[in-house]
């Protein structure tokens, strides 16, 4: 087995409710203050688009987080119950029927992050534009496109290198698990791979995926490389990024 790409866990109990009030908080929101921005035009803008991929992000995370503490709650109680057959308490009980609504829509969930995740970046994208305003300029269209643009240059981006070496080398977690994962194993035909949801410690839920690259059909898993995703560690580097985004944007008072 090769070494596991993607996310690494947090490795620490979160606190769910903490975590979803701090992906709530939309960390471009200064930037829009500056702006004056009208956050509820009638015709929509990038703006207006970019607010309304935060906000299915944010729900879709939500779910997620809520239904990871179910999950949790279940495997370090209720299921060492039903292992071993011991009756449920009423408190394991409730936790069992719950974990039984939700276990099955895990992996959709995280799917779900992802794809919003996805989508919410090439918003981000579209808005550089009211700051990248002349010379040789970037799709505005995707954000893979416009990251791809920046590691071709050559030269210094000009007065914008700082954030054309950001997004060239404080990206990485986006070509690896998010680029990869949503484009080869959920939107376009996905290699020979085997993928489950695991628990990497007692309190949070990741997909991991196998990519199988040993010789088919006789050993298609002798050889495999791991990829990891992980909610909750995508969240924090996506929020890492915003938050120097909205610096980085206010700094240039556009």
């Amino acid at each position: 087995m090769n070494f596991p790409l993607g996310h690494r866990p947090l490795g620490k109990r979160p606190n769910v409710r903490n975590e979803i009030a701090r992906i709530k908080r939309d960390p471009l929101e200064p930037w829009f203050e500056v702006l004056g921005h009208d956050l509820n035009p009638v015709i929509s803008t990038d703006i207006s688009r970019y607010r309304d991929a935060y906000r299915l992000y944010f729900l879709s995370a939500r779910r997620f987080l809520t239904n990871m503490s179910v999950v949790a709650r279940y495997m370090a109680s209720a299921y060492y119950a039903r292992k071993h057959r011991v009756a449920y308490t009423s408190h394991e009980r409730k936790i069992a029927d719950k974990y039984r609504e939700i276990a099955p829509y895990t992996e959709l969930e995280i799917i779900n992050c992802l794809i919003h995740a996805r989508i919410l970046l090439d918003r981000v994208a579209a808005m550089s534009s009211r700051f990248l305003k002349s010379g040789n300029r970037p799709s505005f269209n995707s954000f893979s496109d416009h990251k791809k643009f920046f590691q071709k240059l050559s030269g210094s981006y000009g007065e914008h290198e700082p954030y054309a070496s950001y997004i060239r080398n404080g990206t990485s977690w986006f070509e690896m698990p998010l680029k990869e994962v949503r484009d080869n194993f959920v939107v376009h035909s996905a290699p020979k791979h085997m993928r489950s949801v695991v628990l990497p410690n007692d309190f949070e839920v990741e997909l991991l995926i196998l990519k199988a690259e040993g010789i088919y059909p006789e050993k298609p898993l002798a050889k495999t490389t791991p990829i990891i995703v992980n909610v909750l560690r995508m969240s924090h580097d996506i929020e890492g990024f915003l938050d120097w985004y909205c610096a980085y944007a206010v700094g240039k008072k556009v």
